[in-house]
């Protein structure tokens, strides 16, 4: 049974031509890229925009270290809900109605997270916020997969991240200035994030639905139209394969993706996949989630602690524009396996660091090799299953991450009150160790190969 992979391709005596695959960069990838890259930094902007407004709110609203982490735990249990639903979401109404949907989505709760009155609804809108960003994220990771080609596609994810990850440094300048100048400073933070309804329009205007997606629903006529706009100077006829009989087969129900990602034919992959998300997305936001009230209770001002969070931030793009160089190299598989060490090895040193250049100095480099790490994974595991279990495979896996980042953000005042500073940033070195050594034995390469090759 032919994959709607299979399908984006045209018979020749040769062999195959798969169009999506060997494409050139054109003018309507770049409009995509643009999008994603714009919803990539709103969805970054309200990512991140608590970590810099949890201080203030410890001060001005009164709440403590384990309500933070419960703000936090809450508003990842709503992006593991989140991963679910844009995975089916996108399975079942298309790629681009769920993008539109996600986006529209955590704009309107980033808002609302702004004119919360207490710090129940505050609870409630931040968990509902992560719902939306997760749902966008897992749709887009996949969404790109779908349409770039295959030479160049986890380059191109990592563009479009670092581009919206310029987001991060200027909501930290942004945050550093606002948040300290009055009691309600930190709500002008989160209506910022809310102009995300600005790429929901313009997702309008030039969005296109995935090929793949429109044949695995046998819309064929759909998906030339679409994949003609991508390869402008050739002629697409993927109708020739489907008058000859060739069978598509139907994205999986939930649990059907579930059941085939777990089967003998994945027993290798499907573990490295969650240890790997598990490990460095615990990892990362178990660092850069808590780090500005980390540095407060280790000893800073809030002042300092904001600034010396924002200066790091600033690695954020730089580690996703530099990743873009090494990510389609080593099949993916050994640029993860030299981040990973690399990161491991200085997360257990800024642990033991006192000196606020210092903290500023080896954080900046860790930012940019984490956030290297996180792109590259994010294109590994969304190319890693076929067409009609890539959205549900790809949301269930990311939630993993999520799930344990969840109950993570609750441990981390524990771990701290109990261990101390030096020993929490030691287990989160551990962590990338640990995805080194899986990766490294077990993972498999895909980067540069068709997705029906994966």
């Amino acid at each position: 049974m032919a994959l709607a992979e299979n399908m984006i391709s045209e018979a020749t005596s040769s062999g195959k031509k798969h169009y999506l695959d060997e494409a050139r960069m054109c003018l309507e990838h770049y409009k995509f890229l643009i999008i994603l890259a714009l919803a990539y930094a709103f969805d970054q902007m309200d990512l991140f925009t608590f970590s810099f407004v949890a201080p203030a709110l410890t001060k001005h609203w009164g709440v403590s270290m384990e309500w933070i982490g419960f703000v936090n735990s809450c508003t990842f249990v709503g992006m593991l809900f989140g991963c679910w639903f844009g995975g089916w979401l996108s399975d079942v109404i298309g790629r681009r109605k769920a993008f539109l949907f996600s986006v529209f989505f955590f704009s309107t709760f980033s808002i609302l997270n702004g004119v919360a009155p207490n710090k129940e609804l505050f609870l409630v809108f931040r968990t509902l916020t992560g719902f939306g960003i997760l749902s966008m994220v897992v749709v887009a990771m996949v969404y790109i997969t779908e349409i770039l080609p295959a030479a160049s596609r986890g380059k191109w994810q990592a563009i479009s991240l670092a581009t919206g990850l310029l987001s991060v440094p200027v909501i930290g300048q942004i945050a550093d200035k606002i948040v300290p100048s009055s009691p309600n400073g930190w709500r002008y933070i989160f209506f910022i994030g809310g102009t995300g309804f600005i790429i929901f329009l313009l997702s309008l205007l030039w969005l296109k639905e995935s090929p793949r997606w429109l044949i695995a629903k046998g819309r064929y006529k759909e998906a030339e139209v679409v994949i003609q706009r991508f390869v402008p100077n050739e002629k697409v006829d993927i109708n020739k394969e489907a008058s000859i009989g060739a069978e598509v087969k139907k994205e999986a129900g939930t649990r059907e993706a579930l059941k085939e990602i777990f089967s003998k034919k994945y027993a290798r992959k499907t573990p490295v996949l969650i240890t790997m998300v598990c490990m460095i997305t615990v990892g990362y936001f178990m660092f850069f989630g808590w780090m500005p009230t980390l540095l407060s209770e280790y000893g800073f001002s809030l002042d300092d602690a904001l600034w010396m969070s924002a200066l790091v931030s600033f690695g954020s793009p730089i580690g996703n524009y530099l990743a873009a160089f090494f990510t389609d190299k080593g099949g993916r598989k050994i640029p993860i396996v030299i981040y990973s060490v690399l990161v491991g090895i200085l997360t257990i040193l800024f642990g033991t660091l006192k000196i606020p250049m210092l903290i500023v100095g080896i954080g900046f480099i860790v930012r940019v090799l984490m956030d290297g790490v996180f792109v590259v994974m994010w294109s590994y595991l969304a190319e890693s299953y076929p067409t009609h279990i890539r959205t549900s495979g790809t949301g269930f896996i990311y939630s993993t991450g999520r799930l344990l980042t969840a109950v993570a953000m609750v441990t981390v005042p524990m771990i701290y009150k109990s261990f101390g500073y030096v020993t929490l940033f030691s287990i989160i070195g551990v962590m990338f160790l640990v995805v080194a050594v899986t990766t490294g034995l077990w993972g498999e390469k895909t980067a540069g190969l068709s997705l029906d090759e994966i």
